[in-house]
């Protein structure tokens, strides 16, 4: 036989081995390189010459060699004789022994197979990996060999080879080069992965990897391209440094808010050593110390006074941070129930809010806890049920929901034990509080609280741990039970339908009740009306005090009392509430603390006087709360007493404290400060004598480098050896002596020493401070409570605005209007609103049935009638000539039709479920608002099921209601309940046109009676739908009308008939009904 050819290299050399290749497995390693196109039997005959440019291929099949085999051996060159290793390859099956040849195909057939199946699965399982495709080609005879079990390459092969990708982790892959500071920044972010870290590096605040790309998305800023991965990932090997974007110092803060304001969860990681003392320290040949000390989202911002908590329209939200947990719910269906519990916190304000409740399977009662407090983040504590997660996606998973911004969710497991794992922890928590006399009695109070807000309790101090805020949960006192029935029951639906925070044009606080009422000066003012506006009072006796206290605003307007009050609430420019919250945390800075306590010291002087002299009120919710200013003022003064006012305006904390009042470090550093500067002044003469000069030589300060002597070039040679030449022009030289340079360091120490020891001494006043943080935000209250009243008062001091009067508990329900007007819309009409007088009460008219035109203002009426009790209920004047009711427990109204494609419900699910949900809560003293019930379905199911609820609401429950409806049978079919009254909005009907055309005017009165048509037809024109399809529809509506009229003539005449002939007397009153009908 002849010898074998030399085989063409591969530019990739695999082994030796792959030089002598079987001539069976030349067409299968062909083949796979082909992408799998097989060869026929013949193929693999071939001899090894015609293959012999086909390249390296590795062997598919170790055979064993025989020497006593017929034939000659071959014999090679001894530039292609194959090692002592790779001869154990060597193969040739000669022509006389065809039997053993014919066995090695079958075999050769079997692991041809066998291979291609292997690679198939494994080429199959790669595709998964993005960048597979780019190495499987360079990977693939490896992994023949791998199939095949051949062993592996002398360690002097392998060095041939390019190491393969790998996942990190593994050893064989090369990870690239970090600087240390990368890899400090990658030991803290890989602790941190779901946190956007801004690093403090040198002058600047950095973000690295995928950071940078989402800061250059959110803030506008160039992006450096590289590395976005914080793992070792194939993809990215080609890049040696991350992706980067950065920030100046100063813009810190501002970037950072606009980061939170976006969803993002913030860190800040700063530089905790500074050069001065690193260079003196043990640390002076490692990178600078960093560690992560700010943790920002929605709910714990606090760390600037540009709070989060308004959004793009002004209107404020709730700023809370809420968590929710939820029991395993119970029935299926319309027929599911869950017990849910929250608990709500705002820390930038230290208010709590908590409930535990039952709730449907609409999730009406979570809605409304929900709109009221306006969450800006989510805790989920554990799985939620449907229902309610879809819920909360709907409210907070866009940009547009209701709460006007995009609110961040975050959720955390809950453990079978959490009740009890919640419990310990909670009572650890307080039992380790600082200790005071209230102890027992704070620690009773929290260990009283439902399960449920007990996990959730539990659940907030550890994600408030992480934010370093966990200390607000300490101040018990301002814990709320949201569902304390103090107060009206308003639920979402009420809400929105009576756009008592936002319209329902463009959901901005424009054209709402809120809006309306709106007239503090003050931020902490603002949020408390907004609190007073959804929870109106169901206290007689304190809705007296209040209106009294608004009267007497209004009385004593132009006053001295009360244009001094204006004038001190209008010369608050800061908000206290959230100011005291920061000192609380230690986050307060130096200008912001000043005010903050000139601000106060200024009221509560004033007030100290005045009421020393006379009481500037009498009624008790004003002189209670102007008592509570003065009680401060010494407090205040004693911490104004060590603070120099003009250097805590600049900022500067080296003088932000008076010199008497000074600790003995920070007098330690001044004075090793100012031996030092002497020393420096000492060493010119010292300096000028190394210069062979009688002169001192003066120091020059150039780009922020100090204590540099200037030479002239021409005497740079009387210049010791031991000076640095540190910068120098075509003139002169500037050098620093080794004195200086040590002295330089020293002072820089010292500087350093002493700034940390201003900043413990600022922390230590702000810890001061906070031990009277409850009598401080007693006083704010107090100043909110005031502006919450001049507010009312300036809403009362309008025309037209008159004082309730609240009738006696025992009296039956009544509302009785004179001369009402919509508080909103009278401020965006431009021809003003026309009144309405209306009365309900038991036990006639206990409801009304409201019939009319489109268009007409039937529910614009009805909105106003329940917003002038809203009203009422808070402690305002109303717009009305006069008002006198009782109190109502709730308000409740079904208007509108809209959809729940979370929940999969229909529009007309939506709204019967709605009227279930106020079945059966509505009380005998609730306000009921039902706004064309029925209209969702057939004209006869629609028809049917309103009669049934105005029957059940009049009949069964008795409560004040107003029904307003489309349908001209119920409206006469109620003539037969005694409680219910007919009216309906009145209007002016012209004389039809020779086109047929009618003008309607409407006149937006109440009258009485049934209005007999809609006149849908007149809308449809003014909505300018096309001339032939309005013709086309009154041709149609003339013939139903016609059609209409006949039959009930047709049914009168039969019924007289029977009345006639005596067979049916009792269809008397039926016929009676027909002809009124006709």
């Amino acid at each position: 036989m002849a010898p074998a050819s030399k085989p063409t290299p591969q530019k990739r050399q695999q082994s030796l081995t792959s030089f002598f290749t079987p001539k069976t497995v030349n067409g299968l390693a062909a083949s796979f390189e082909k992408q799998g196109r097989n060869k026929d039997t013949e193929s693999r005959k071939r001899p090894p010459d015609q293959d012999a440019n086909t390249g390296p291929k590795p062997t598919a099949k170790k055979p064993k060699l025989s020497t006593n085999d017929a034939g000659p051996q071959p014999s090679l060159s001894p530039a292609s004789a194959p090692s002592v290793r790779a001869q154990r390859y060597l193969y040739d099956a000669p022509s006389s022994d065809p039997d053993r040849v014919g066995d090695d195909d079958d075999d050769d057939d079997d692991d041809a197979k066998r291979i291609n199946d292997e690679l198939h699965r494994r080429f199959v399982k790669k595709l998964g990996n993005p960048d597979a495709l780019s190495w499987k080609g360079r990977s693939s005879l490896q992994q023949i060999s791998a199939v095949e079990g051949e062993p592996e390459a002398d360690d002097d092969d392998a060095d041939d080879q390019p190491p393969l990708p790998t996942k990190p982790g593994k050893k064989n892959a090369k990870p690239t080069k970090l600087t240390p500071m990368e890899t400090q920044f990658l030991e803290i972010k890989r602790k941190h992965m779901d946190t956007v870290l801004i690093v403090e590096v040198g002058y600047k605040f950095r973000f690295f990897g995928e950071d940078a790309r989402i800061a250059a998305k959110e803030l506008s800023i160039v992006c450096i391209p590289g590395k976005l991965r914080y793992d070792e990932h194939p993809s990215e090997a080609h890049l040696d440094r991350f992706a980067s974007a950065s920030i100046p110092v100063h813009r810190l803060s501002v970037h950072a808010r606009r980061l939170v304001a976006a969803g993002h969860k913030v860190g800040v990681v700063r530089q905790i050593e500074t050069a001065a003392l690193k260079k003196a320290g043990d640390n002076r040949n490692a990178p600078f110390v960093r560690k992560l000390t700010n943790l920002y989202t929605k709910g714990t911002y606090i760390d600037e006074n540009g709070e989060l908590d308004h959004h793009t329209d002004g209107a404020p939200s709730g700023g809370y941070l809420l968590a929710i947990t939820e029991t395993k719910s119970k029935g299926t269906g319309t027929d599911e129930k869950v017990d849910v519990g929250i608990l709500a916190v705002q820390p930038s304000t230290g208010d709590i809010v908590y409930d535990a409740f039952e709730d449907g399977f609409m999730r009406s009662e979570v809605e409304t806890r929900l709109l009221h407090i306006s969450p800006c983040e989510f805790l989920i504590v554990g799985e939620l049920t449907k229902g309610t997660d879809k819920l909360i996606q709907h409210l907070s998973g866009s940009s547009t929901n209701v709460f006007g911004d995009r609110s961040r969710v975050e959720r955390v497991s809950r453990s079978p034990t959490a009740g009890a794992e919640a419990s310990s922890h909670v009572a650890q928590f307080y039992a380790e509080r600082p200790q005071d006399s209230s102890e027992d009695a704070i620690l009773d109070k929290v260990l009283k609280l439902p399960e449920s807000v007990t996990i959730c309790l539990s659940a907030m101090i550890n994600h408030l741990k992480e934010y370093g805020l966990e200390h607000i949960l300490n101040l018990t006192k301002y814990f709320q039970n949201f569902g304390t029935r103090s107060h009206v029951l308003v639920n979402g639906t009420t809400l929105e339908s009576l756009e008592v925070y936002r319209n329902s044009t463009d959901h901005s606080s424009k054209g709402s009740l809120f809006w309306a009422l709106d007239k503090t000066l003050t931020r902490f003012g603002q949020r408390l009306l907004r609190k007073w506006v959804g929870r109106p009072l169901l206290d007689r006796h304190r809705l007296e005090e209040r209106i009294a206290a608004v009267e007497e605003l209004v009385e004593k307007q132009s006053t001295a009392p009360v244009d001094e009050l204006e004038t001190l609430l209008s010369s608050i420019k800061t908000d206290l509430e959230r100011s005291l919250i920061r000192i609380y945390y230690g986050k307060c800075t130096r200008p912001e603390l000043l005010s903050v306590l000139q601000t106060l010291q200024k009221i509560a002087t004033y007030y100290h006087t005045t009421s020393s002299k006379s009481r500037p009120f009498s009624s008790s919710p004003l002189s209670s709360a102007v008592k509570a200013l003065p009680s401060i003022l010494d407090s205040v003064i004693g911490f104004l007493e060590p603070i120099d006012a003009q250097a805590a305006r600049k900022d500067d904390k080296y003088a932000f404290f008076r010199t008497e009042h000074q600790t003995e470090d920070m007098q330690d550093h001044q004075l090793g400060i100012v031996h030092v500067e002497h020393e420096l002044d000492t060493h010119r003469s010292v300096a000028a004598a190394q210069m062979g000069s009688k002169a001192k030589v003066e120091y020059v300060t150039v780009a922020g480098i100090e204590y540099l002597i200037e030479v002239p070039n021409g005497s740079v040679g009387k210049v010791p050896a031991s000076w640095s030449k540190i910068s120098g022009t075509k003139k002169l030289s500037r050098f620093h002596t080794p004195d200086v340079v040590r002295l330089v360091a020293e002072r820089d120490q010292h500087r350093e020493a002493l700034a940390a020891a201003c900043d413990r001494a600022f922390k230590d006043l702000l810890a001061r401070i906070a031990a009277d943080y409850q009598p401080l935000r007693d006083a704010v209250s107090a100043l909110a409570t005031l502006d919450c009243l001049l507010s009312l008062a300036k809403v009362a001091a309008q025309p037209g605005y008159s004082r309730p009067a609240f009738l006696p508990s025992s009296t039956e329900p009544t509302i009785s209007i004179s001369q009402g007007r919509h508080p909103m819309a009278e401020h965006t009409l431009e021809g003003g609103y026309i009144p309405f007088s209306t009365t309900l009460a038991h036990p006639y008219p206990l409801a009304h049935l409201i019939t009319g035109p489109n268009m007409g203002g039937k529910s614009s009426f009805v909105r106003a009638l329940a917003l002038i009790v809203l009203l009422a209920q808070i402690g305002s004047f109303v717009p009305a000539e006069s008002l006198s009711l009782t109190l109502c427990d709730a308000i409740h109204t079904r208007s509108g039709a809209h959809d729940n494609l979370l929940a999969g419900e229909s529009t007309f699910m939506v709204e019967l479920s709605e009227t279930a949900r106020i079945l059966r809560q509505a009380t005998p003293r609730s306000l009921v608002i039902l706004d064309e019930l029925g209209r969702g379905t057939s004209t006869h199911d629609g028809a049917a099921i309103a009669h049934a609820v105005l029957h059940h609401v009049v009949t069964e429950t008795r409560c004040l209601t107003l029904f307003i409806t489309h349908y001209q049978n119920l409206a006469r079919v109620a003539d037969g309940l005694d409680a219910v009254d007919n009216v309906h909005m009145r209007f002016k009907a012209e004389p039809a046109g020779p086109d047929g055309h009618q003008d309607i005017t409407f006149l937006y009165e109440v009258g009485e009676g049934v209005a007999h048509r809609s006149y849908g037809l007149n809308v449809a024109r003014l909505a300018r739908i096309p001339k032939r399809v309005i013709d086309v529809a009154a041709n149609k509506s003339a013939e139903l009308e016609l059609d209409v009229t006949r039959r009930r003539l047709q049914a009168a005449f039969r019924m007289l008939n029977d009345v006639v002939s005596g067979d049916a007397s009792d269809l008397l009153h039926q016929l009676v009904a027909s002809v009124e009908q006709l």
